[in-house]
This record gives structure tokens, C-alpha cells and sequence, in this order.
């Protein structure tokens, strides 16, 4: 069991007990307990007992309730919740917008017992009619459900990726005179899937007979493919090819329809031929290969003929890790630790960023705090040089477009990333001005995951993005891909326009303990579907190239301030 499905069902518990209007308190405990397990560094099924136990932040109580859940797979009071609350309500608390609380009334009050149903309510004006809700509440509730169907049974990449690599190595094992790959989304490294796609020679009939000697919740063959569903949820779909077809199908399914269909046309008498690699296929079609991921019908068949196809960033050509948290705010590891581990990892540097001021709910930094952190800093450079960590901060931005510090503080940082935290229920129109306001702020290095959205989970705030881009571009200002797999925020989509106007990206990982700097792979995989190159990859850079950067730049913001 991961600690991701150990943090969800502490979560639900803590919800279940909230929604029957049990003890607050356990309820509070429990919600608690699921946010310190997401911080924790290290698989709690891999722990020793004493390793839990110096985990201080997590209560006896707590403690017991892991190693039944590690040991058994249950937790007896959430089972017993579980037993007397119907599937459709423990599914209405997943839709944003409604708490336990206000879930327990719909049930009650209106008895309804599943998401269509309070869909139907919503439609029918009748969720308005409750005690605290109203028009503006059933109008947000409505357009979250919609959201949330629209996404249901999907997986962000990351959440699937572990299981998957297992199941290929799995299948490999068995088949070693076979051919297997990933193809689908999977293979083109789409931040959300519906499922993961995998093309084998192996005869189903065999690879049906192997899987099932491993236990899975769905386990079918349907149309001469197989459904294998893990008890994780992840849904795998594993189909048959000849072994003469087999790149051919590989081709046919890896890339979008728009895609494979351009290709095909160019390849006289395709449905005939066979073909001993994908590199013949494209060859055939006189183009230059083109890699998975970039197999999604937007200009790389063009770019192919031009031989334009730009050499891709590798997660190996990243120097330094930016954007990261610490114990100073909300983060779950000191500033050493982080510099450590990074070091370990193989980085030249760090780029700390924890939360400003007006992020009172992650203990955002006082300007005495700001100071303090900056002694700590310049004492743990010169402990650990030549590693370098540089001195920033993730500023919020205020409603109105300006950061929340003052410049005599601005001007202490080596950097500063802007982001938006707070109120983003705003217009395309606001959302946008605030955004360029921030950018123009001389003080500003970089812009923060621009939308704000978690996939799967929050649309984020409407922007004109070729707007903010030109300001970016405009203020000398590097945007990150806030590569967190909920985030991967700016889009991928927007990375060629960027470029094409001379704005460098930074892969951030945003990390909050030392697992998340691993986060930068998810980030490199969704800028490689950018077609981001090193050169245009601000944390490609060295140390020494960094830090003559920040100098550089914040010598020029007297002229850069002038100039607004």
C-alpha cells in the first residue's frame, strides 16, 4: 500500500466521521494525519517500526491505524462508515464545492443518494431551496459536477506510471521472445490518461493464463484485448499483433488520429507493407523521425519535412533544482536536507522559495523571518560550496497585480518567482491584468504555474496566455512548467509560442520534501511534449551561469523599473 491510498483513506475517514456529525475532533485528527502522510519522506510500508515511530507529527493512535491498514488493508472504524453510508454519498464528497457537512445535509434533508441525482436537484433549482446553500452555491456545485464527470476514471500520468513500468517488466519477463511496448497516451506521455495501452506478440490466450495468477479487480478479454483493471484502479488494456505488424500497430496506436493519418498518406500502398522499425515508417513517408511524444497532429509533421525538429531537452541536462520548500514555511525539510539531497542527486544548485507573507496558511515568511533565512543560507553556502543555493522567494500575487513585499525586501533576493495563491474566481479579462502587472514588477524572475489549475481536480483561473507570454517575453521574464504531476502548469501547449518569442522555461519541481525534487521528470516528460531544447531551458544552466544571471538581471531593474 503507498502512501498515496494510505493519505486517502485517512482523508475519507476524516470526512466520514465529519459527514455522520461524529467527534469534530477525531475528524480534525484524521484529516490532519492524511496531510502529514503526504508529506512524509519515504514509502511507510517500507519502515521499520522505529522509523514510523520518529515520524513525531503522527500520534499513537494514528501510528496503529497505518499498520492495520499495511498489514490487514483496512481500518476497522473506516470499514464500519463505510458500511452504513451509501457508494453515491462517499462519491458526492468528492465534487468541490461541498463538504461533509453539506453533503450530510443533501442526504438527509433531500435524500439524495448519488452524483445524477444532485445533478437533477441542481438542474431543477431545487438544491438552492436548502438552508445555506443558494442560487450562486447550486450554480457552482453544478458546473463542479460537470467538471468531475467529465474527468471521472482518468489518471494523471504520474499516478500510474510506477504500476505500469512493473507491468511491462512483468510481461517482458515472461515473453522475453516477444514484442512489447507501451503505445497510446501512455507511450506519448499525455499528463492525463484514461488508460494505459500496451501492444504485445505475445499470444492473449498467454498473457490472459500469466495474469491471473496476479490478483486484479477486472480480468477480461474484449475484442482480442485484454482488460486488466489492478486493484490500485489503474486500467490496462493490452492488445495482440503479428509479429510482422508489429511496428506498424505500434505506429498506428501510439500517435493521435491527425497524426498517424498524415504520416499514412505519404507512404504509398501503407495497409501493405510491412515494416522492421518505426524509423522505416517514417523514412517511407520521407520524414524525419519523430518521437512519441510529439505524435499529437500540431506542426511536427511539418516541422519533420523542414528538418526542423528541434533536439529535445533530457531531464539529465538539468543543473539545478528551482523552486523547492522548506520547514521556513510549508515544506517538510529543512534547507540543509534539500541542499543535500539535491546534491546528491546530482544538481550544482538550489533555488529557495519559500512561501511570502500573505501565505498565512503555509507560515508564509515575516520580513524578519526573510532575514533570518538569509543568515542560515549564506552560513550553509559556505558549509557546503561549492554547491550553491541562491536566496528567493515564492511571492504571492495580491488581487490587484502587485507582490506583497516591499522593494527594500524585493531587492534582498537573488530571485523571485510571482505566483497566484488566493481568489481565482475571476475573468479571463482580471485574471490576465493581474498576471501582467506582476510580470512588469521589475523584481520579478519568474512566473509561477500561470493558471493555477491541478489537473483532474481545479480548471485553474481563465487566462489570454499569448498575452501574458508577449509581457513575459516583453520584461525579461523566465516561466516555469510547475512540473508537480497535478500542476504541469504552464501547459505544454504553450511552450513553441513561448520560445518562438525568446522566453526561456524552468522545469520546478515546487517541492515540499526531498521525494518532490523528483518531480522534475514529470516536468522534462511535459516539456519534451513542448519540443523545449537545453537552450531554452533556464535550469540548464550552471551554477556560476545562474547566479551571473540574477546578478545581471537585478542590476538592470532601476532601468527596467524607469521604463513602466
Amino acid at each position: 500500500m503507498t502512501n498515496t491510498e494510505i493519505e486517502s483513506a485517512f482523508e475519507l475517514l476524516g470526512k466520514l466521521i465529519e459527514l455522520h456529525g461524529e467527534n469534530s475532533f477525531k475528524a480534525k485528527s484524521y484529516l490532519s494525519a492524511s496531510y502529514i502522510i503526504s508529506k512524509v519522506n519515504g514509502e511507510l510500508s517500507e519502515m521499520t517500526s522505529e522509523e514510523m515511530n520518529a515520524i513525531p507529527t503522527l500520534g499513537v493512535s494514528i501510528k496503529q491505524k497505518i499498520q492495520s491498514l499495511l498489514s490487514t488493508g483496512h481500518i476497522k472504524q473506516l470499514d464500519e462508515l463505510l458500511e452504513k453510508t451509501p457508494v453515491g454519498v462517499v462519491e458526492m464528497m468528492s465534487i468541490k464545492g461541498i463538504g461533509p457537512k453539506k453533503v450530510s445535509t443533501i442526504w438527509k434533508e433531500l435524500e439524495i443518494e448519488s452524483i445524477d441525482e444532485l445533478k437533477y436537484a441542481c438542474l431543477e433549482n431545487r438544491l438552492s431551496l436548502l438552508k445555506g446553500f443558494g442560487e450562486k452555491t447550486q450554480k457552482t456545485v453544478l458546473e463542479n459536477i460537470q467538471f468531475y464527470q467529465k474527468h471521472k476514471n482518468k489518471f494523471r500520468y504520474a499516478e500510474v506510471e510506477e504500476e505500469s513500468l512493473l507491468m511491462i517488466q512483468l510481461l517482458k519477463k515472461y515473453f522475453s521472445d516477444e514484442e512489447i511496448s507501451f503505445t497510446g497516451e501512455f507511450r506519448r506521455y499525455c499528463e492525463v490518461l484514461e488508460k494505459v495501452d500496451l501492444l504485445t506478440s505475445a499470444p492473449l490466450e498467454e498473457v490472459m493464463e500469466m495474469l491471473s495468477e496476479s490478483p486484479f479487480e477486472q480480468l477480461e478479454e474484449i475484442e482480442n484485448t485484454i482488460h486488466a483493471k489492478t486493484t490500485a484502479g489503474t486500467l490496462f488494456h493490452i492488445s495482440f499483433s503479428e509479429k510482422n505488424n508489429f511496428y506498424k500497430n505500434l505506429f498506428i496506436t501510439t500517435g493521435n488520429d491527425l497524426h498517424v493519418e498524415e504520416v499514412k498518406k505519404r507512404i504509398i500502398d501503407f495497409d501493405l507493407k510491412h515494416f522492421t522499425s518505426e524509423e522505416e515508417i517514417y523514412q517511407s513517408a520521407n520524414l524525419n523521425f519523430i518521437l512519441p511524444e510529439l505524435r499529437e497532429g500540431i506542426n511536427e509533421i511539418e516541422l519533420a519535412v523542414e528538418n526542423k525538429l528541434p533536439q529535445l531537452i533530457e531531464p539529465k541536462e538539468i543543473k539545478g533544482v528551482v523552486h523547492v520548500h522548506s520547514k521556513w514555511s510549508d515544506g517538510n525539510n529543512t534547507i540543509e536536507e534539500m541542499a543535500r539531497y539535491s546534491m546528491k542527486l546530482g544538481y550544482e544548485y538550489l533555488c529557495m522559495s519559500d512561501h511570502s507573507k500573505s501565505a498565512t496558511y503555509a507560515r508564509g515568511l515575516s520580513v524578519e523571518r526573510v532575514l533570518q533565512q538569509h543568515d542560515e543560507i549564506d552560513k550553509l553556502n559556505k558549509k557546503l560550496s561549492p554547491f550553491k543555493i541562491f536566496k528567493g522567494i515564492e511571492s504571492d500575487i495580491l488581487g490587484d497585480g502587485s507582490l506583497d513585499y516591499d522593494e527594500d525586501i524585493l531587492s534582498q533576493f537573488d530571485f523571485v518567482i510571482a505566483s497566484i495563491h488566493q481568489n481565482f474566481k475571476m475573468s479571463e479579462e482580471k485574471a490576465t491584468e493581474r498576471l501582467i502587472r506582476a510580470i512588469k514588477n521589475p523584481y520579478t524572475t519568474i512566473l509561477g504555474h500561470p493558471t493555477g489549475r491541478l489537473l483532474l481536480s481545479r480548471i485553474g483561473y481563465p487566462i489570454n496566455h499569448k498575452a501574458v507570454i508577449e509581457a513575459v517575453s516583453k520584461n525579461n521574464v523566465v516561466i516555469e512548467i510547475n512540473a508537480h504531476p497535478w500542476r504541469l502548469d504552464l501547459d505544454w501547449r504553450w511552450i513553441q509560442f513561448a520560445v518562438s518569442l525568446g522566453v526561456e522555461i524552468s522545469i520546478n519541481p515546487d517541492a515540499h520534501n526531498l521525494n518532490g525534487i523528483h518531480d522534475i521528470h514529470y516536468g522534462a516528460l511535459a516539456a519534451r511534449k513542448g519540443m523545449l531544447t537545453q537552450k531554452m531551458t533556464f535550469n540548464s544552466r550552471s551554477a556560476t551561469e545562474v547566479g551571473d544571471y540574477f546578478t545581471f538581471r537585478k542590476s538592470k531593474i532601476g532601468i527596467m523599473a524607469a521604463k513602466q
